[in-house]
């Protein structure tokens, strides 16, 4: 359960959306998808909102390897923070049934850690 409450050299904890900012959990939540998308292109340099929020949307559709983009994100950008991985079993599940959380804690770790430009509602 710690891994739930528990920082590990993030900004938030993995329910730590639940007590941040409120517009942008309820965003990261209804439009999970979008928020990927948002998040997956400003860790690549693209400012482009609506083409990153379409190529979340198009990930999300497809149901059955949508955790894989989320979890194979979430690696990457442990690594490049530093921040210690966690095992595979433990990364898929959390990539599988948590995805809202893991998307919502990274984007708070990408604007604490990279600052300019903001995501979207922050």
């Amino acid at each position: 359960m710690d891994i739930f409450f528990e920082e590990r050299g993030y900004e938030q904890s993995l329910c730590g959306c639940l007590g941040g900012n409120v517009i942008d959990s309820v965003y990261t939540y209804c439009c999970c998808p979008c928020s990927f998308g948002e998040w997956y292109g400003r860790r690549r340099g693209k400012d482009d909102c609506v083409v990153n929020s379409l190529i979340g949307t198009v990930i999300g559709m497809c149901v059955y390897v949508a955790w894989f983009f989320v979890w194979q994100e979430r690696k990457k950008a442990q690594d490049e923070y530093g921040i210690q991985n966690e095992s595979a079993p433990v990364a898929i599940f959390l990539s599988i049934c948590c995805s809202c959380c893991v998307i919502a804690q990274e984007r708070a770790q990408y604007n604490a850690k990279v600052g300019e430009p903001k995501l979207l509602f922050y």
